[in-house]
């Protein structure tokens, strides 16, 4: 068998081993651990899509507070049956539901004793949703080619492993960081090989990946239990640790978020460093793994400064009601960052930082490493 035949054959394998491993994960794990999912919802609603038919003010009354509307509003809903639903709302209120005929929009059914009742919770999403996400995906694809599309094939993966995995295994009561730990690592290994190749240089980012991850586990665990964080700093935490009724590990599930965070950033940093030393290995097969290592750490330190920076605003941003807020407290700066809420995100931040600040040097001395044993003929 030629050399070439040979590496057909390797990149093969590869690949099947991507889908035997997300085959495996998403599909034969969750109903052989038997992942009972259990339903949160305290009223038991249940709610779908309906079109907007026809809408009526019956009644605008002043008040201290504002000017009430009142409606009457018939919907279809996805069934084809048409309900009525009398609402009320503030009309200057900002998160208030205005409708007109034709919109899309959630409706939620009670059933109390006097039968049935609708009223609308939210606008339908979907439609607008979809467009956006083909539009980026288009975008990659048209930028990316053939890489591109497959990043997205990997993106489609991740969010399979998440939805079908990780999520109902949390839920099921599984140990949060424990099934994040196995989803991430399914994660990373099928991204990395569908975004760039069965390779030497995607053997070095993965195994950049996997030790930068353990040192970000070690890393939130520590710093987690350090500061003494609950893990309900937020609403959210707060409404699924009492629906759950306590069964779920509140601070597991914080250090699982800042794994998945983490390791979004560190699929970049790894890939980077490992695509960086094998070029340059491409552009002067005569260096040494020394000298890999020197050169390509220089573009790195470079790398850090931007990603720290980058994931910092990405935190900030995902919590900036909550920055604005508690900056707003007549409390001083040094109270304020004591606060659970606000020691949260500076926990996240920084030990996830740490872990791809680390990245940097781990994937660069092991791609440096490999690079220097292989020729480029290899597959790199």
């Amino acid at each position: 068998m030629t050399p070439r035949a040979l590496l057909g054959h390797s990149h093969a394998l590869t690949y099947s081993a991507v889908a035997i491993v997300l085959v495996l994960t998403v599909f034969v794990a969750p109903v052989v651990a038997g992942f009972e999912v259990p339903p949160l919802n305290p009223f038991g609603a249940e709610s779908s899509e309906a079109e907007v038919v026809a809408v009526e003010v019956t009644a605008r009354d002043r008040t201290e507070a504002g000017t009430i509307v009142s409606q009457h509003v018939r919907v279809r809903l996805s069934g084809g049956e048409e309900v009525a639903i009398e609402r009320q709302f503030f009309e200057d209120d900002p998160i208030g539901i205005h409708v007109e005929p034709g919109d899309g929009v959630l409706v939620t059914a009670n059933e109390t004793p006097e039968g049935t009742t609708y009223f609308i919770a939210d606008r339908s999403r979907s439609l607008a949703l979809w467009v956006l996400v083909i539009a980026f995906a288009a975008l990659v694809t048209l930028v990316g080619r053939w890489r591109g599309l497959w990043s997205m094939v990997g993106l489609a993966a991740s969010f399979l492993v998440i939805v079908q995995f990780i999520i109902p295994a949390i839920l099921s009561g599984w140990n949060p960081v424990g099934v994040t730990v196995i989803g991430s690592i399914v994660i990373a290994f099928t991204t990395l090989v569908l975004a760039h190749g069965a390779n030497w240089k995607t053997v070095a980012a993965i195994s950049g990946t996997g030790v930068s991850l353990a040192l970000v586990i070690v890393f939130a665990g520590f710093g987690v239990a350090f500061t003494e964080l609950t893990g309900l700093a937020d609403e959210h935490a707060i409404a699924l640790n009492i629906l759950a009724d306590n069964t779920i590990d509140a601070r597991g599930l914080l250090l699982a978020s800042i794994i998945i965070g983490a390791l979004g950033v560190l699929d970049d940093v790894t890939a980077t460093q490992a695509s960086t030393v094998f070029e340059l290995h491409r552009a002067n097969d005569h260096l040494s793994a020394t000298e890999l290592f020197g050169r390509a750490l220089n573009v790195g330190r470079d790398h850090i400064a931007s990603t720290v920076n980058t994931l910092v605003l990405a935190y900030v941003s995902a919590s900036l009601p909550l920055v604005v807020l508690l900056a707003s407290q007549p409390e001083p700066l040094a109270l304020l960052i004591s606060r659970d809420q606000f020691a949260t995100e500076i926990v996240r931040t920084l030990m996830g930082s740490m872990g791809i600040v680390a990245a940097v040097p781990i994937t660069t001395g092991i791609a440096a490493l490999i690079a220097a044993r292989v020729r480029l003929d290899d597959g790199a």
